[in-house]
């Protein structure tokens, strides 16, 4: 089976939940010693990019890259949807049309061009746009008015597809409700590398230590965290929260046990401060499956986590909290109830939390059956 993989670009040469689930999927398929076809981008194409020096030589073998340049266009309200649409007409003509494949999965909006030239004898199409943010809560009246200008193209992209990938848990359901029938939705959770298991962080700290991982953006939920994490501190609660990401020196918490590392982009130095860490935060108003979820429960952090997105396949009542979206309450209880939790309380959460993801989200496994999905349906044409 050959299959084509559209991408904005993949990590490391592009920052990106998107782009790095990209990156898993490219790499654990050929590992399976499947044929990709991988078209991407980035701001500038190096000798780095045409060797594809982040795939060992036993994975090339199965991968063959072609680089297309993301046409530029001039910032106006909704540039990103034109560019969007130029991108992947780009990537159209770059190609010579529909590739030679059994497969096409499209990231984002990469695939919508092609959906326009669609027939019957072409290779089926499944997208994947992630998180659906546009369909879930909004922080301000800005990402309402994003959110309008991305309804008409991804309501567009969902209903003309083959195929739509979810992660399942309230995702699937905001794909239902664009009109997309069930029988079309593929369900396939995002996962995590066997490298960033580690099962050392059982004992719980003393004070009991938080952190947040994200870059700073209004929807991440940073403004909840601070206003809950300070009038905890200002009230004499006994904890410690770390702050990683490039987050402005105004959105910053003057409290002695308030820590900000800045952003960390060295993994063993990110594991180190996951694992002197107790509780990984991520309110958030929208998601769609966070690696900072998978790579906090990995390292053996509970979780509080809103209920957004495909959260809830990850997080629960046995392994951190779950709470309702844009509700600063529900945060400030959570927090407050882990402080006031035994050790022992916390220790098991933590244990949970590790076991749930090494039992059913470790990429090896999950690439398995999404292929398994994706033959049975190529097999069925």
């Amino acid at each position: 089976m050959k299959i084509a993989l559209f991408t904005d670009g993949i990590w490391p040469y592009v920052i990106g939940g998107m782009q790095k689930h990209s990156y898993f999927l490219c790499r654990y398929f050929a590992r399976n010693k499947i044929n990709i076809l991988l078209i991407h981008t980035s701001a500038r194409i190096s000798e780095d990019i045409i060797e594809l020096s982040c795939f060992s030589e036993e994975e090339k073998k199965y991968i063959h890259a072609v680089w297309v340049a993301k046409p530029k266009v001039k910032s106006f309200p909704g540039h990103y949807i034109y560019q969007s649409w130029l991108y992947s007409r780009e990537i159209y003509h770059k190609l010579g049309g529909f590739p030679d494949v059994d497969f096409i999965i499209a990231k984002g909006m990469t695939g919508w061009y092609f959906l326009t030239k669609k027939g019957r004898t072409t290779p089926r199409i499944g997208i994947n746009i992630h998180g659906y943010e546009f369909m879930q809560k909004k922080a301000n009246f800005k990402m309402y008015l994003e959110s309008l200008l991305l309804r008409f193209p991804l309501t567009w992209v969902n209903r003309n597809a083959d195929y739509v990938f979810s992660y399942g848990g309230k995702i699937t359901g905001l794909i239902r409700n664009l009109g997309v029938p069930q029988d079309k939705i593929i369900e396939a959770p995002s996962a995590i590398e066997p490298e960033w298991m580690n099962d050392t962080n059982t004992s719980v700290h003393n004070p009991l230590q938080f952190v947040f991982i994200g870059r700073y953006e209004r929807r991440k939920g940073i403004e909840e965290i601070n206003r809950v994490a300070g009038d905890l501190f200002s009230k004499g609660y006994d904890f410690k929260f770390s702050f990683v990401g490039p987050i402005p020196s105004d959105k910053q918490l003057s409290f002695p046990k308030a820590q900000y590392y800045g952003k960390v982009v060295d993994k063993n130095i990110l594991q180190k401060i996951l694992t002197d860490a107790d509780i990984l935060v991520c309110p958030s108003y929208a998601e769609g499956m966070p690696n900072v979820i998978f790579e906090g429960m990995a390292n053996g952090c509970a979780v509080i986590a809103t209920d957004v997105g495909a959260v809830s396949i990850l997080v629960n009542d046995k392994n951190g909290w779950l709470i309702p979206p844009a509700n600063i309450e529900g945060l400030r209880q959570a927090m407050e109830q882990a402080i006031k939790s035994s050790s022992t309380e916390i220790r098991e959460k933590k244990i949970a939390a590790y076991n749930h993801i090494a039992k059913h989200f470790i990429w090896e496994d999950v690439s398995k059956k999404l292929l398994h999905s994706i033959k049975t349906r190529v097999d069925n044409q």
